[in-house]
């Protein structure tokens, strides 16, 4: 495995942060995808509201089973004290690329969604993921760090976060689910 570098964290609620996630060959997989300039990724579907230009179904073999090795029910079970119930997981993974001044609102994430890993790409230097209490009062941000994998469980009405982007000309990162298939 890779030497990663992980830290739990408690305020807001509970989510970990692990730097050097990926190894080297992986990220450079993830960065050599990115550099096309056409983005010719399937299903491309533009979410105006956020400025958002969302690239689903990525297959990279190499690093989707990496993830799934290492964010897991196992992973859950070390690392969290409360998720939402599920019996059957399936795994999701998609590019999310975000164009200058892109910006998402504050929400929670969708009910099946178990698990959210939120793995930083490009650029080298951007704005993190910005969390917030049950209130949606501003805690702090997840600083934006290329090799960095912000993970935490969705739980309605508690786990509150937004996300932007400031650099030019997008924010990539890549996402990975795991959502209950009840």
């Amino acid at each position: 495995m890779n030497q990663w570098i992980l830290t739990k964290f408690y305020t807001p609620w509970e989510h970990v942060v692990i730097d050097n996630f990926l190894p080297e060959k992986l990220f450079k997989i993830l960065l050599a995808a990115i550099s096309k300039k056409d983005f010719a990724f399937e299903n491309k579907k533009h979410y105006s509201d956020f400025k958002l230009d969302y690239y689903e179904q990525f297959e990279k073999k190499e690093v989707t089973d990496f993830f799934k090795l290492h964010i897991n029910e196992t992973f859950i079970s070390e690392h969290f004290s409360i998720s939402r119930k599920y019996s059957n997981l399936k795994s999701h993974f998609d590019f999310q690329i975000m164009n200058k001044t892109g910006s998402s609102s504050i929400h929670c994430d969708l009910e099946e969604k178990i698990i959210t890993s939120v793995f930083y790409i490009h650029p080298k230097v951007n704005i993190g993921t910005s969390l917030y209490d049950i209130d949606k009062n501003y805690i702090k941000t997840i600083d934006w760090v290329p090799n960095r994998a912000f993970i935490f469980c969705p739980l309605t009405d508690i786990t509150w976060h937004s996300y932007k982007n400031e650099s030019f000309p997008f924010r990539a990162t890549l996402n990975f689910n795991l959502l209950s298939s009840d």
